[in-house]
């Protein structure tokens, strides 16, 4: 048997059982139908007055169908007719109704994972969106030893100590471009000999040969101040805060401002 002569033998299967009902027309068969007849029309009144989503949506509009259905048929003088029909229809409107719940439900699936995958992309592209400002923001971060109560303008580079009125600038600045500390002079910002790698942290002198490392730097990550020992770099009590350039010690409740 071909898969289109069974799907057609469904398709008419209610018919023909409605077509063998009313043929018949059975006082046992009329019964046991006007049976569930009574059956339906009670439990659509008692769904109608829940509230709950499947009665209100899913269990009442099929069965106020059904009920309607049957109201029509009432006037049907032959029994076997008449339930033939109601057995047909009921058949066909639960099919029918079955049919339009999985359609919705796919619907629903779907949309829900269309949803889902556009915030799973829009997470991905904001995340790297937000990697990218950090790495930039870290980048432009200006960091340098600047001693107690003083902190790194992070825009200009000008180094700050902390007054009664807050904070003001002091003569002194780390250049955002070179990382050379630089002093004020009578035209200009001067270099000193002193220069922070802004990629490494190390402190270097300059000399003869160039800049060489001194066995300071602040840690570009956290901003510790290390001293290189005989195990590499360790850290000190002493920090830069990496986002407001202020020099912290490390107490018994945490980095403080000094």
């Amino acid at each position: 048997m071909r898969n289109e002569t069974l799907y057609y033998l469904l398709l008419l299967s209610p018919l023909m059982i409605g077509g063998i009902i009313a043929a018949i027309n059975s006082e046992d068969v009329n019964t046991t139908t006007e049976k569930a007849e009574a059956w339906t029309r009670r439990a659509q009144a008692n769904v109608s007055t829940k509230r709950g989503w499947f009665s209100r949506y899913i269990a009442n509009p099929v069965l106020w169908l059904i009920v309607q259905f049957c109201n029509w048929t009432d006037d049907f003088a032959h029994h076997g007719l008449k339930n033939g029909i109601r057995v047909a229809a009921t058949i066909y409107l639960i099919g029918i109704w079955c049919y339009l719940l999985f359609v919705a439900l796919v619907f629903i699936l779907v949309i829900a994972f269309v949803i889902l995958a556009l915030y799973v992309v829009f997470s991905i592209m904001g995340s790297s969106d937000s990697s990218t400002s950090q790495s930039f923001e870290k980048g432009k971060r200006i960091i340098g030893p600047v001693g107690a109560g003083k902190r790194i303008n992070q825009d200009t580079g000008r180094i700050e100590e902390k007054g009664f009125f807050g904070y003001t600038e002091t003569d002194q600045r780390i250049d955002p471009e070179t990382g050379k500390l630089q002093t004020q002079g009578f035209f200009g910002m001067n270099d000193t000999e002193t220069r922070i790698d802004q990629e490494t942290g190390n402190i270097q002198k300059n000399s003869f040969f160039g800049y060489n490392d001194t066995n300071t730097r602040i840690n570009p990550e956290s901003g510790i101040i290390q001293k290189n020992g005989f195990l590499g770099w360790e850290d000190t009590d002493e920090r830069i805060d990496p986002k407001t350039g202020r020099h912290q010690k490390n107490g018994m409740f945490g980095w403080h401002d000094e």
